[in-house]
């Protein structure tokens, strides 16, 4: 990872103390999770600020009206090194290995950027 931020070796300290390598502030399961952990962006470590999320947590909060359709990940410009993050996930439920597992990816995606990348299946032509 790249250089840490101010908010990130706060953050850095904060998980050595306690052991973790996130944050999490939602008793697990849930349909909806808020975390914290450290990840690469923009040539930087950064504090994701993530909310965890069902498809169907988003669809019931969207209304009827509002259609998601796929999983997708939406990062928003962030202030001092913290960077928030939605990442919206087809399952019935959030626990801990689902946490660890988005973790996983959020660190190893290479294109991140500002704005939001769904993950639609694509339609075979016929």
């Amino acid at each position: 990872m790249g250089a840490l931020t101010p908010s990130a070796q706060a953050l850095d300290l904060q998980l050595a103390q306690l052991g973790q390598e996130f944050i999490c502030a939602t008793p697990l399961p849930d349909s909806r999770v808020q975390l914290r952990f450290l990840g690469p962006f923009q040539g930087q470590t950064v504090v994701w600020d993530m909310q965890l999320r069902t498809l169907a947590d988003c669809r019931q909060s969207a209304g009827e009206n509002s259609s998601i359709p796929c999983p997708f990940i939406e990062i928003a410009a962030g202030a001092q090194g913290m960077h928030p993050i939605t990442v919206a996930l087809d399952l019935p439920s959030i626990d801990e290995p689902v946490i660890r597992k988005t973790i996983i990816m959020v660190r190893n995606y290479k294109l991140l950027k500002i704005g939001r990348i769904e993950f639609c299946p694509s339609v075979a032509a016929g």
